[in-house]
């Protein structure tokens, strides 16, 4: 766990992953959960979870727990496409009578999306100034014709990132 609060051993006890998914299935997923996760606390709150001991291990185990619901997040989009030389695969049979369903694209995007709002969930005790979750940027329509870019919600004259 050097480079990170979670390893692909630690994913795969915590969502019971099968260990026929090879690890380079997970690792980037888990490099962008940390950098995300970082982006989140601060270099302080993470440095100080990635030590042995950390100085606050109840904030080092919510971490861990919320870095290892983003790297799923990350990763369940590509652990659930087959690519077959005819495209991306949604039903086919395996080993005789054996059918492997996938999930649709909307599904994934549920998913996906609920492992973010729990890593969210997880960690918002100890994110950055007011608990708004930095790093995150929209683009917000204008009625003349450029785009108001904002930066945590807010105009970025008035932001801190």
């Amino acid at each position: 766990m050097a480079d990170g609060l979670i390893s692909v051993d630690d994913l795969r006890e915590l969502f019971d992953i099968d260990t026929q998914i090879p690890d380079p299935r997970f690792e980037r997923a888990i490099v962008a959960a940390g950098r995300r996760m970082r982006e989140w606390v601060g270099n302080e709150a993470y440095d100080d979870a990635l030590a042995a001991p950390a100085t606050d291990e109840t904030r080092q185990e919510a971490l861990q727990f919320a870095e290892a619901h983003l790297a799923m997040g990350f990763a369940i989009l590509g652990i659930n496409t087959a690519l077959r030389r005819e495209g991306i695969v949604r039903t086919e049979k395996v080993e005789g009578s054996t059918v492997l369903t996938y999930h649709s694209p909307a599904e994934i995007a549920r998913l996906q999306q609920q492992y973010f709002e729990q890593a969210e969930s997880i960690a918002r005790p100890y994110l950055l100034n007011d608990g708004t979750i930095l790093g995150l940027t929209s683009v917000i329509a204008s009625t003349q014709c450029q785009a108001v870019t904002r930066c945590c919600g807010r105009p970025f004259s008035d932001c801190s990132c």
